[in-house]
């Protein structure tokens, strides 16, 4: 397992991969944290197309400093989805799996090697993008005028880790199924497409034309809950059990599918 867990680094080492994933999962949230302190007011406004904009008084909350990472917790999940797909999916389509294979032949272990690798470099992306958005959130307070100082706080501290942790655990189950649909459909392009195409426009369908309570089972919707620490679709605990009993299923299934398939 240590093997395939070192070899993997090998390939997340790249500075091409490097550039991507910790672009991706920076892009999202300071772009968010830039966006909610720059348009937020004394009071809450309407603008006509323009959205509801956040007041002073929310970001001068605790949990202020990470509004801007929890509003955006789901893209770094779909960034995960789409770097496990990737990287599972391209042993099968660039013919690299046999070759790995020979020197890892214990399949589980091989397989269990790389997806901790790539949790590791998740959890990674996820605390550099918290780091870098308060450190955002910081700079730009002042000017504004909103005061910091609960974000110092015992409660503003543990809120932060708390943000870091539904952040991670979401992004980590997001690239469970990604890793499942790598190993599933062996091409990177039908992994990640299909992968976004479910969790963004077939659950809003679902959803909003066929299953109105389908916020409270599909895997989407939940883990849209479990990054936000729960939300008015599903409570945290309930989110958390569900995708313990999804993820459970998926792992089973992918290495069960894993075993018993040629390389």
């Amino acid at each position: 397992m240590w093997g395939a867990f070192s070899s993997e680094w090998i390939k997340l080492r790249r500075r091409s991969l490097l550039l991507w994933g910790f672009g991706a999962g920076l892009f999202f949230p300071v772009l968010a944290t830039i966006f909610t302190i720059e348009r937020a007011t004394r009071t809450l406004t309407f603008p006509t197309g323009h959205g509801i904009r956040i007041t002073y008084a929310v970001l001068e909350q605790p949990n202020g400093l990470v509004h801007g990472v929890v509003d955006v917790s789901s893209l770094i999940g779909i960034v995960s989805l789409c770097l496990f797909g990737a990287a599972f999916a391209t042993e099968y389509s660039q013919g690299t799996l046999r070759n790995l294979l020979v020197r890892e032949p214990r399949r589980v272990q091989f397989l269990t090697g790389k997806f901790l690798a790539l949790v590791v470099f998740i959890a990674i992306v996820v605390i550099v993008a918290v780091g870098v958005s308060v450190a955002v959130a910081f700079a730009l307070a002042p000017g504004k005028g909103i005061s910091t100082s609960a974000w110092t706080s015992s409660t503003g501290l543990t809120d932060m880790g708390q943000a870091v942790l539904h952040a991670f655990l979401a992004a980590a189950i997001y690239g469970l199924f990604g890793a499942a649909l790598g190993v599933l459909l062996r091409s990177p392009g039908l992994s990640i497409g299909i992968g976004i195409a479910w969790v963004i426009p077939i659950e809003a369908i679902i959803v909003g034309a066929i299953w109105s309570n389908g916020s409270n089972w599909l895997p989407g919707r939940l883990l849209a809950a479990l990054a936000h620490g729960g939300n008015s679709d599903s409570t945290y605990s309930h989110a958390l059990l569900m995708l313990v009993i999804y993820s459970l299923v998926v792992a089973a299934g992918t290495v069960t599918l894993f075993r018993r398939r040629d390389a």
